[in-house]
């Protein structure tokens, strides 16, 4: 399902082909299967970072009032090239809502793929894409 979800209704259907086992509540295993049917080229490890970008109580799981932050996010990363460095930064700048991502927000979303920042490698508090990109490729060598 694309394009932009705009009326609560259409959010709501949106929802329920996410949400399979009708709990009201979106899990890590649903998500997993939804992006691995609607896009399969989509890194499955990238799930965990849309998680914890928009689950704002912390249950690790995506409930109806997150669900349209989520899915925004959501959508803006599958209109990527699908590369792994670009879609951490997509998703890291929407949920910023900026062009320019903090040094707090990198450090925590590269937790989720297991790459640890090390002090003195982020020296800078804000980054725009291109030195992030920069120093994020250097952290995947």
């Amino acid at each position: 399902m694309g394009g932009n979800a705009s009326s609560k209704d259409e959010m709501s259907q949106i929802f329920k082909t996410f949400d399979t086992d009708g709990s009201g509540m979106i899990d890590r295993v649903e998500i997993m299967a939804y992006m691995k049917t609607n896009y399969p080229k989509f890194p499955l490890q990238a799930v965990d970072l849309l998680i914890m970008l928009t689950d704002t109580n912390g249950n690790g799981q995506i409930e109806r009032v997150e669900f349209p932050d989520f899915y925004k996010i959501v959508q803006a990363c599958v209109a990527t090239d699908m590369v792994l460095k670009n879609i951490i930064y997509t998703a890291l700048s929407v949920a910023e809502n900026c062009e320019f991502i903090t040094k707090a927000k990198i450090i925590k979303g590269l937790k989720c793929f297991g790459v640890i920042v090390k002090p003195g490698e982020l020296y800078k508090n804000k980054y725009s894409k291109d030195e992030f990109m920069n120093e994020v490729e250097k952290m995947f060598e």
